[in-house]
C-alpha cells in the first residue's frame, strides 16, 4: 500500500512542479496575473479581499470582468458597452458607469476569483508542508520495506548455504 501512496505522491508532486514553471512561465511574459481586490464594488461575484487571476486577451466582449490600469491603481469591473477600441465598465455593486476607457488600458480578463485560489494563496506554506511531509512519510515507510526485503534476501542466501 505505501508504495502505491509514493506513486500517487510522486505524481502529485510532478504535477505541482509542472503547474508552478508554468505559472512563472506565464507570469514572466505577463500573459497571467493575480492580484488581490480591495473594495466591495464587484460583490455578491468578487469580494473584497479576494484574489484574482488575470489572464490577458486579445478582445473582451460585453459582459466581461477585466482588469485596467488607472493612475490610481488597478480597477476591476465588468465591461458593459464597447465602441471601437473604446469600452466602458461598471462595478456590478456600483450605481453608475465609470469614464471610458481605451481597450489598451486592459491588463487582462478574469479567470477565475476567490474559493480556491484564496486557500492556496492564504495557507501555501502550510498546503507545502503537508504534501511535503505525506510526501517524505510515504518514501520513509516505501524505503524501508526496500531495506527489508534485501536483507531477508542476504538472510535466506546465508541460511541456504549452511
Amino acid at each position: 500500500m505505501s508504495k502505491f501512496i509514493k506513486k500517487v505522491f510522486d505524481l502529485i508532486l510532478i504535477l505541482i512542479i509542472i503547474v508552478l514553471v508554468a505559472y512563472f512561465i506565464l507570469r514572466y511574459t505577463n500573459q497571467i496575473m493575480i492580484y488581490r481586490v480591495k473594495t466591495g464594488s464587484m460583490e455578491n461575484d468578487i469580494h473584497a479581499g479576494d484574489y484574482i487571476l488575470i489572464v490577458k486577451q486579445n478582445d473582451y466582449k460585453l459582459g466581461d470582468v477585466v482588469t485596467f490600469e488607472k493612475a490610481d491603481g488597478f480597477i476591476t469591473h465588468r465591461i458593459v458597452k464597447k465602441d471601437g477600441d473604446m469600452i466602458t465598465t461598471k462595478g456590478d455593486a456600483n450605481n453608475v458607469e465609470d469614464e471610458e476607457i481605451n481597450k489598451n488600458t486592459i491588463v487582462g480578463k478574469v479567470a477565475m476569483s476567490g474559493g480556491i485560489i484564496n486557500i492556496v494563496i492564504n495557507y501555501k506554506y502550510a498546503l507545502i508542508g503537508f504534501l511535503l511531509s505525506i510526501y517524505l512519510f510515504s518514501c520513509y515507510f516505501s524505503d524501508d520495506k526496500k531495506i527489508d526485503s534485501s536483507e531477508t534476501k542476504k538472510k535466506t542466501k546465508k541460511n541456504n548455504k549452511s
